[in-house]
């Protein structure tokens, strides 16, 4: 059998040469074909992914002026492909605005395109990458780059598969404002979409109107799954702990109902729920569940919570109220924890001086629940302190001392010492263990203290 011939690349008369002559040849072919590897195209864009210099080479296809547009935007997709997408933010922001905007009107269509991508990862970085862009055009083509993330984030979030990437997801809606919440509202108005993502994101970046709208829809899922007995993926109590994400009138009130309700299961979901979000409207219901002796135990101490996640004045004072009024004083104990986390330094004296003058108290309880309290706040409580030093109430003075001893500094000795002479005690607490007598071993520790 005659051999196969040979197949050659070069042209018969360069074949036909030998010698020097040949390798001329080689050389002058291999510098015509080189300008072609290195001019910007289509091909060689997608080539530049996968070599050595490529990404310095679509960085200059990105920043030059006299590269057509449309290969500058594919050159930005590629780096986006290639893990650098934050090099296309800095190379945008070095642009002229003439250039940005001639390319985005390019790169934005590529983008939205590939947010619909096979795979996760590339569709992931091409929306972030979408996002990116934003900042860099006109408020209409910001408005068009909201009208396409918003519905690949709305599908997302259905089908309970809402991913976080370069740009958090709770940024990229607040940027989008309004149009955002009524998004996420209408995805927990959806029966059969998931819920929990939506409902926390409506939490905080909703507007009231679009966050009572997602209650409204929240309270019309509960109540219509239980009835079916529809068994639910979703953890327990996780719709109300959506409704206590998003909040609003028709939340709060249906939560409400369900604390002061008959199932005790249900009750102890809902006031966790109140716990989600800070709503000082829930406050005058929380302080009334918390003083309530009757409330279910469970129930009573969780509430504690809802009024420590609201904080502010109002709850010191109603904590303060149930220090002063309260049987119980496990009670009271609990109700002092929860007025330094709502009112931190400044609930100290008047917490400590709620306390029942008339009750006993022993002495390490009021180390343990009081005054180890007190310290772990750290220096930032001295001055409530000494301050509290000179209050009428014997157990405040006390209490103010030993959680001296702990915080204190050199230059609080002598106000500490001036109560030396008290001979007042604690009811409750050891035989003369006067505050005098703490309060001189106070000050001369302190005096050590540098």
């Amino acid at each position: 059998m005659a051999p196969k011939p040979t197949r050659h690349s070069l042209p018969a008369s360069a074949r036909a040469l030998g010698g020097p002559c040949r390798v001329a040849v080689l050389l002058t072919l291999a510098t015509a074909f080189a300008p072609a590897c290195n001019k910007p195209s289509s091909d060689n864009i997608q080539l530049w992914k996968t070599t050595e210099k490529g990404p310095e080479r679509l960085r200059e296809t990105l920043a030059d002026h006299g590269t057509p547009p449309r290969l500058r935007a594919e050159a930005a997709v590629a780096m986006v492909d290639i893990g650098r997408a934050e090099e296309v933010d800095a190379a945008f922001q070095a642009l002229p605005p003439d250039d940005r905007s001639e390319v985005a009107k390019h790169l934005e269509p590529l983008f939205e395109v590939l947010m619909k991508d096979p795979s996760p990862d590339k569709a992931l970085a091409c929306r972030d990458a979408l996002y990116s862009l934003r900042q860099f055009v006109s408020p209409d083509e910001q408005k068009h780059i909201d009208a396409a993330l918003l519905p690949a984030l709305e599908a997302d979030l259905k089908a309970g598969h809402l991913r976080q990437g370069r740009h958090s997801v709770d940024k990229m809606l607040t940027a989008v404002g309004s149009d955002a919440g009524v998004m996420l509202a209408r995805v927990l108005a959806e029966p059969d979409a998931a819920y929990l993502q939506a409902a926390d994101l409506l939490g905080k970046i909703g507007d009231a109107d679009a966050r009572e709208k997602g209650g409204v829809a929240l309270v019309q899922r509960e109540k219509s799954e239980k009835p079916r007995g529809k068994k639910s993926k979703d953890p327990e109590g996780a719709i109300y702990k959506a409704l206590g994400a998003v909040g609003g009138p028709t939340a709060v009130q249906f939560l409400e109902e369900k604390v002061t309700g008959a199932n005790k299961d249900d009750a102890a979901l809902a006031v966790r729920a109140l716990q989600e979000r800070r709503d000082p409207a829930v406050l005058p219901f929380a302080i009334k569940i918390a003083s309530d002796p009757k409330a279910d135990k469970i129930v009573r101490d969780e509430m504690f919570g809802v009024v420590e996640t609201i904080g502010g004045l109002e709850a010191v004072r109603g904590l303060v109220s149930i220090i002063s009024s309260d049987k119980e004083e496990i009670v009271r104990y609990r109700a002092f924890e929860s007025a330094l986390t709502a009112g931190k330094t400044e609930a100290i004296g008047p917490a400590l001086e709620a306390f029942p003058a008339a009750a006993a108290y022993k002495k390490v309880d009021v180390d343990d629940l009081l005054v180890k309290l007190i310290e772990k706040m750290g220096q930032p409580a001295r001055p409530a302190l000494v301050k509290t030093l000179g209050s009428q109430a014997p157990l405040a003075r006390m209490t103010a001392v030993l959680s001296l001893e702990q915080v204190g500094r050199a230059p609080d000795a002598p106000s500490v010492e001036k109560l030396a002479g008290d001979s007042t005690s604690v009811k409750g607490f050891p035989g003369g263990d006067t505050i005098g007598k703490e309060a001189a071993r106070v000050a001369e520790a302190l005096k050590k203290k540098t």
